[in-house]
């Protein structure tokens, strides 16, 4: 056996006994009291969806749900029920490739990121195309369109284009007005952007997915703070993908990878994680997050295919 044989050999024994430490250390409970968000499950929404990546609510309070595998859009009731669906492969009005997220404005009108054509297309609340738009990087890159977020101030329309590390911001007409971010580790800037959400004063939440964490920005673009960090232990964030804010200000945030929604305060405070009777709550790769009148979170479990809502109960 040569040396270098004997080196390599090495190598691969020290990668594999990492990854076995590093799976045990996922898996393991932790030794510490976890600090917990305790919810209720009332019941599972099974759309019939192919690995759905999000969602959200319209005003009369449908719920529509991105089923991107499958080119369409699912519309069910507050109680899971079917309603109707839209769309279909292909790059014509109406149709898609590969949506990943949508934002229902105050009106009804949805906003979907039609990621695979680089564009956003606009509906009303019966799923009738209303308008499209291509979303366009000035130096001329191909676009990727991941999520949208309709803000009531200037009719603000973000966008996050994943691929090229920013958010494009538009009017909600599709006439483009700035972009935030470039890519980078810094604050105020990204790597992956994907899923956004406003709260009460316009503030644009957005999930960092490899930076491992959500920053926050006044309307205009301009950084305000950043929440979490990378890690696998509670407070930290391995792989986030979802955001949501409840009717009191506090940020949920899915993590695919770990399997977990955790909730801090918008200026970054770990409160805890979502728990049924005291135990942490797993989901099957937790995505897109919504949270209706009702103190409800909606969660898109990508890999089991359904969205699960739990009543929000002791949340202090």
């Amino acid at each position: 056996m040569s040396g270098n044989d004997s080196g390599d050999k090495n190598i691969d024994c020290f990668k594999e006994i990492g990854l076995i430490l590093i799976i045990i250390f996922l898996c393991a409970e932790p030794a510490y009291p976890l600090q917990c968000i305790e919810t209720e499950h009332k019941f599972d929404i099974r759309p019939g969806a192919d690995q759905p990546s999000d969602l959200d609510i319209g005003p009369d309070g449908l719920i529509y749900i991105v089923d991107g595998v499958n080119n369409r859009i699912i519309v069910v009731d507050g109680e899971g029920k079917s309603k109707f669906n839209f769309g279909s492969e292909g790059s014509g009005r109406g149709e898609f490739r590969r949506p990943m997220g949508l934002d229902v404005s105050s009106s009804g009108r949805v906003f979907i990121a039609d990621t695979g054509n680089q564009r956003i297309q606009v509906f009303d609340r019966k799923g009738m195309f209303l308008y499209m738009f291509k979303v366009t990087a000035t130096d001329g890159s191909r676009s990727d369109p991941v999520d949208v977020a309709v803000s009531e101030l200037d009719d603000y329309l973000y966008v996050s284009d994943n691929d090229n590390h920013r958010i494009a911001v538009y009017g909600q007409d599709g006439s483009f007005r700035f972009h935030v971010g470039s890519f980078g580790e810094d604050y105020g800037k990204f790597r992956y952007p994907a899923t956004m959400v406003l709260n009460e004063f316009n503030e644009l939440l957005v999930v960092d997915v490899i930076n491992t964490r959500v920053q926050k920005f006044d309307p205009f673009g301009n950084y305000i703070t950043s929440i979490g960090s990378w890690g696998i232990l509670p407070g930290q964030l391995f792989r986030p993908k979802g955001v949501a804010l409840d009717s009191r200000g506090r940020v949920y945030i899915s993590d695919s990878y770990m399997g977990v929604v955790q909730v801090f305060t918008e200026n970054g405070k770990f409160l805890g994680a979502i728990c049924i009777d005291g135990r942490k709550k797993v989901f099957r790769t937790p995505v897109g997050l919504v949270i209706d009148k009702y103190d409800r979170l909606l969660t898109v479990e990508m890999r089991d295919n359904k969205v699960s809502v739990l009543q929000l109960t002791g949340q202090e």
